[in-house]
């Protein structure tokens, strides 16, 4: 676990979710957060246009395939749901595995929890129109990011520094010039070449939808208020945290 690796000083650096970060300070592990690669958190609700549903309230007494109970998907779900005032168990949540889009498209769930940058994209591209429900628009949670830990941040804070300033830089490459990302990606991400490019490239437009911000790598406060909120809304948090402590913005330029 990468996580666990950067908390023991095994690795210094690690691209992680949001929810990691609480979880793993309060199993002790000396974590720090140091920049924000996602402003918004990538999990939504999909569903097939005219069913009805077309707001979290319409979820009530649906069935709701998700990957696992485990994980952003479930944060992002129960996020969702506490934000309008429903109970989690408001919907019948079906643990389906990564096979959102083809239960959708065979009729077997009324929504899917989906990342709302990649699935989405996938069930137009096979002629479905639907509904899109990004958690996001309901209550800013702290996304993926990267994280150090404390040793590292107290001991070598240039180096810290240099890999923030590195991250964002690709980062802001990406956003101005998407189509050479895509290309150099070509020579690192396995299977891409032999994918459908055209939705895969698709993928990466939504995806930057979801990095931008006048500020590059930011860590908003309110997020990881809201994050921590949801986790002990979850019974995932128990003990005190001090959440100021989970990130920082002190690299970011």
């Amino acid at each position: 676990d990468a996580v666990a690796l950067v908390g023991a000083d095994e690795l210094q650096f690690a691209v992680v979710s949001g929810e990691q970060v609480p979880l793993a300070r309060a199993g002790g592990l000396p974590v720090v957060y140091v920049m924000a690669w996602w402003q918004d958190f990538p999990v939504g609700i999909a569903a097939p246009a005219g069913s009805g549903i077309a707001a979290p309230q319409d979820l009530s007494g649906k069935r709701v395939g998700i990957p696992c109970l485990c994980g952003a998907s479930y944060v992002g779900y129960q996020a969702l749901m506490h934000a309008v005032g429903l109970p989690a168990d408001a919907a019948t949540l079906d643990v389906i595995g990564y096979n959102q889009v083809e239960a959708l498209l065979a009729g077997q769930e009324d929504a899917v929890v989906i990342y709302a940058n990649n699935e989405p994209v996938q069930l137009e591209a096979q002629g479905m129109d639907i509904v899109l429900l990004r958690v996001a628009d309901y209550v800013p949670l702290a996304s993926n990011g990267l994280i150090s830990n404390e040793a590292t941040i107290a001991e070598r804070p240039e180096l810290v520094r240099a890999v923030v300033l590195a991250t964002i830089q690709g980062l802001r490459d990406t956003i101005d010039d998407p189509d050479q990302a895509f290309e150099i990606c070509k020579r690192y991400v396995e299977g891409l070449e032999q994918a459908d490019t055209a939705v895969q490239r698709a993928v990466l437009d939504a995806s930057i939808e979801f990095w931008r911000a006048d500020r590059l790598g930011y860590s908003d406060p309110e997020s990881w208020r809201n994050m921590e909120e949801v986790l002990r809304l979850m019974g995932s948090l128990t003990s005190p945290l001090d959440i100021e402590a989970a990130y920082t913005n002190e690299f970011v330029p």
